[in-house]
C-alpha cells in the first residue's frame, strides 16, 4: 500500500500543481504510468462492506489547467477503436492526452482520498474498480501515445 500511495503522489502531483519542477517529465510519467499499473495487476485486498462517505469531486478543469501547464505539447491523436478489426473495417477514433492523464488523476485522487479518510481494503478496491472500469483505457492509450511521439 505504501508503494501505491508513494506512486499516487507522484502521478497526481502533475495535476495539483502547474509547475513541476523536473526535467524530461514525459519519460518521469511514463514510468509512473508502468508503476502504476503493475500496482494494478498485483493488487489484492478483502472487500469492506462497510459504508463511508463519498469522496469529494475533484476539479476536472483545474487539474486539466495544471497537467496543460506541466505538458504544454499534450494534445489530440487518433487510435484504432478495435485493433482486432482488420482493413476495411477499421474505425478510428479522436483520443485527446490531457483528457487521458486528467481522468487517471481525478481517479487516483479519489484512490488518495479513501486511503486517508476510509480503510485501506476500501481505498484498494476503489483503485482496482476505477481501473477495471475506466482508467485502463485512459493508461494504455496515454502509453501508446507517448511511446508513439516524436520528441
Amino acid at each position: 500500500m505504501n508503494e501505491l500511495r508513494k506512486i499516487i503522489d507522484q502521478i497526481t502531483e502533475f495535476g495539483i500543481n502547474p509547475k513541476v519542477e523536473l526535467t524530461n517529465k514525459t519519460d518521469v510519467l511514463k514510468k509512473l504510468l508502468m508503476r502504476i499499473y503493475l500496482e494494478y495487476l498485483n493488487v489484492e485486498f478483502e472487500f469492506d462492506k462497510a459504508n463511508y462517505n463519498e469522496e469529494p469531486d475533484f476539479d476536472y478543469n483545474r487539474i486539466k489547467q495544471n497537467i496543460k501547464s506541466n505538458f504544454p505539447d499534450f494534445g489530440w491523436y487518433s487510435k484504432v477503436i478495435d485493433s482486432n478489426q482488420m482493413e476495411p473495417n477499421v474505425e478510428i477514433v479522436v483520443g485527446d492526452e490531457l483528457d487521458d492523464l486528467t481522468d487517471i488523476i481525478k481517479d487516483l485522487l479519489a484512490v488518495k482520498w479513501r486511503m486517508e479518510h476510509t480503510s485501506e481494503n476500501d481505498a484498494l478496491w476503489c483503485f482496482k474498480f476505477s481501473m477495471q472500469t475506466h482508467l485502463e483505457q485512459h493508461l494504455v492509450d496515454l502509453l501508446k501515445r507517448l511511446k508513439e511521439r516524436k520528441e
